[in-house]
């Protein structure tokens, strides 16, 4: 089939170059110009087709297939009016997906059919002849990139309806499974590109056509960025993040200092989201990444949740909810200067994030069709701004505000093509879908409030919540102790702590009790554990077990998680306190403080037995 239609898609191709690609490029060279394209008689190939039949809808059907180009590719350009290069030895290579959906009872059977890029394709050639135009190659890859990404990288897509009777809207969206938060440390062992033998470096990364960028790093080969940034998701066993590693320079080209990319599937599993990554193509250097899966859920509650992981990270640009726009359409939009009919274009702008529909030619009552996600830092004071502007006159035709708490309200946090009005002009009406999802991390668990009144109605603060189905949490399972045969009133309490492999550490800590004291027989405690994690700069990190009554040796088989790198260790203690819920007083038992180096000399797997002592800390 693809061989049959090459001749066609190679003509197709012949003039999308001589248009966009030639326009773009012009914008810097103004006499660059394509003369001979020729993409040859070799098709591309298919491989690796892949039809999913579960974790996807009943009513859809998704293919992923990769599809590479390596044929004898013949194009030369000019300059001016003199030829002045070729490429040669094009190569693509691409993942796509193909998502037919709704499927139907009757003819046509499927309702209408997406196509996209999962990631932004791998693309290399050679340019021959123009060694002497500086940055030249990098614009003609650039430019090539930014096209592929705007028309087809996800979130970006082609959409074809076969039926009427299906919703555009129910084609046109796609509800991601989640958001994936980075957290971009530092790096090591840079290379040196200045005069100066530093680097100033900062990191690019994309998740198909999202792309973020750190700050820049003056004069380090070790630099700390601490950043973080956060990509929405539409399926993490099929995409990955790509990272890109550069020397800021004022007067040329920026310097490569190494890539990387990862399978988001992968790091997203505990025990694997805090890691380092040597670079690629380059000679030496390394990253060091973290990670977090944030789930959507339409629960309102959760969103306490949230908020408390955002502070705790003490960073700004950290989102909680992701909201779904669909733009159907508009109506009664004015003219400009009474006569003239606009080139209407919306703005979609949310806190910081903004982004853009396509314009609509000469129109009043537009109609754009369009799905939109952008991400929410606080649902409950966070407002959508609508701008709805004209492409020629670069004017505000009309503009509305709604704020984002009103959808929290709503049934399940979601309406369906409501028709709004606008506020420059009384007929002026813009028809939208939308719909409210809160981020959840299932491995963050709550901290408590420095009062312990609320253990009764808290019975435990440990998140048991599903984290993504394909990275279950790894339970650290730990044997019940055998009932206690001495009297003795040594109060001992048993740690488990387990390091990841890699140079950062995911602390796990399980807690057993053992031979609580019994002054009173006939008052048996009621104990409970509280553990706070205290570290330089940070608020202390807080945890408790539920409450079990009526035992001196409780078993509690609570896993807590903090988060830490083997160099934030030795600054760090965590501090155990045993106490004793009764109805009208809670008094201590016991604590004991550890500090966190322990785990380094025992080699990052300590399992020991502590005694607990007099109550040092105030709690």
């Amino acid at each position: 089939i693809i061989s049959q239609l090459w001749p066609n898609l190679n003509n197709y191709i012949v003039k999308y170059c001589r248009g966009k690609i030639q326009t773009n490029i012009r914008k810097k060279f103004d006499s660059f110009r394509f003369e001979d394209i020729d993409f040859g008689s070799s098709p591309p190939k298919i491989d690796g087709i892949k039809v999913y039949n579960q974790s996807v809808a009943k009513d859809s059907i998704v293919i992923d297939f990769e599809v590479f180009y390596d044929g004898d590719c013949d194009v030369n350009f000019s300059m001016s009016g003199a030829q002045i290069g070729t490429i040669k030895d094009f190569q693509m290579g691409v993942e796509i997906r193909v998502v037919l959906k709704p499927l139907l009872f009757k003819m046509p059977v499927i309702g209408g059919i997406q196509i996209f890029f999962l990631n932004v394709p791998d693309i290399e050639f050679e340019l021959e002849g123009i060694t002497g135009i500086p940055g030249f190659s990098y614009l003609v890859r650039q430019k090539i990139e930014e096209i592929i990404k705007k028309k087809l990288v996800f979130p970006n897509k082609i959409t074809k309806r076969f039926s009427k009777a299906i919703e555009a809207a129910e084609l046109k969206s796609i509800e991601p499974a989640g958001v994936l938060r980075v957290h971009v440390f530092e790096a090591r062992d840079l290379e040196k590109k200045d005069v100066t033998g530093k680097s100033d470096p900062y990191v690019i990364l994309h998740v198909g056509a999202q792309e973020l960028k750190t700050q820049v790093i003056k004069r380090d080969l070790n630099p700390q960025w601490d950043y973080y940034c956060e990509f929405i998701i539409l399926d993490p066993e099929a995409q990955q993040l790509y990272f890109k590693l550069f020397d800021q320079d004022e007067f040329r080209e920026d310097d490569f200092l190494g890539s990387g990319a990862v399978d988001i599937s992968e790091v997203i599993k505990p025990g694997k989201n805090d890691q380092w990554f040597n670079l690629e193509n380059v000679k030496h250097g390394k990253i060091h990444l973290r990670f977090s899966w944030l789930g959507l859920t339409s629960e309102l509650n959760a969103l306490n949740l949230t908020t408390q992981e955002t502070k705790l990270l003490k960073t700004e640009n950290l989102h909680a909810g992701l909201l779904t726009l669909y733009v159907d359409s508009a109506i009664n939009l004015p003219k400009i200067k009474f006569y003239k009919k606009p080139d209407p274009y919306i703005i979609l702008t949310v806190g910081d994030n903004q982004t853009k529909s396509r314009r609509r030619r000469h129109t009043c009552d537009p109609t754009w069709e369009q799905g939109f996600y952008l991400l929410v830092k606080n649902p409950e004071t966070d407002s959508l701004i609508i701008t709805v502007m004209d492409k020629h006159s670069d004017s505000t035709l009309d503009k509305m505000v709604y704020n984002i708490k009103d959808l929290c309200d709503k049934p399940s946090m979601q309406i369906s093509k409501e028709k709004f009005q606008l506020q420059l002009n009384s007929e002026s009406k813009l028809t939208l879908s939308m719909q409210l999802r809160i981020m959840q991390n299932a491995l963050f668990e709550a901290t408590e409030s420095d009062s312990d009144s609320d253990l009764d109605d808290c019975p435990s603060t440990v998140s048991r919540r599903k984290s993504f189905n394909k990275a279950p949490k790894e339970i650290v399972h730990i044997e019940p102790l055998s009932p206690a045969t001495s009297n003795s009133d040594q109060i001992e309490a048993f740690q488990k702590s387990e390091v990841a492999a890699s140079n950062a550490s995911l602390i796990q800590k399980s807690t057993f009790v053992h031979n609580l004291p019994l002054k009173n027989p006939g008052d048996i405690p009621d104990p409970y554990v509280k553990l706070r994690l205290e570290g330089p700069g940070i608020s202390p990190v807080k945890h408790r077990t539920k409450v079990v009554l009526d035992s001196c040796d409780p078993v509690y088989e609570h896993t807590f998680e903090y988060l830490l790198s083997v160099f934030e260790l030795p600054a760090h203690r965590l501090i155990v306190t045993v106490k004793n819920k009764k109805l009208f007083h809670t008094s201590i038992l016991g604590q004991k403080i550890i500090d966190l180096d322990i785990l380094e000399a025992s080699g990052f797997l300590l399992r020991d037995w502590f005694d607990l002592q007099e109550e040092e800390v105030s709690d």
